[in-house]
């Protein structure tokens, strides 16, 4: 009889220990949205925007609108595009230098860029984990 009380208290506890976790990670999500939406929209490179960022399950994602270029030119030509994502999987590790991404990072959450056309249609996105920036 004393095990099953025992064992509520346990599942209990767990939970609640799950759920401040999740707790640091959205309060550094949150934390981290404000402080980066003060500056939107900012100019990226090759005459991309950074227009927002939003959070979205464990990672933020910061949206970049390509005013050019359009899904259809990016079907017409898969290897430019694709060079492109290559590029921007190496070029997204540059947040691990960014203080205001930190405590998302020790939280366990990451980052993932998405790149959209002027319609909103998405070339490709991609991600930085966080185990990418933490050191162990």
């Amino acid at each position: 009889m004393h095990l099953l009380p025992r064992m509520f208290y346990l599942a209990i506890g767990t939970v609640m220990l799950a759920s401040c976790g999740n707790g640091t990670l959205a309060d550094a999500q949150r934390q981290a949205v404000a402080t980066m939406s003060k500056q939107l929209p900012l100019p990226y490179r090759d005459g991309l925007m950074i227009e927002s960022v939003h959070r979205h399950g464990d990672d933020l994602v910061q949206v970049i609108r390509s005013p050019d270029a359009t899904v259809d030119m990016a079907k017409a030509k898969p290897e430019v595009f694709e060079a492109l994502r290559l590029d921007e999987d190496y070029a997204i590790t540059d947040l691990c230098a960014d203080a205001t991404l930190l405590p998302l990072y020790n939280a366990g959450g990451g980052v993932r860029r998405r790149f959209i056309d002027a319609n909103g249609a998405v070339f490709f996105e991609v991600t930085l984990k966080a185990s990418h920036c933490v050191s162990n």
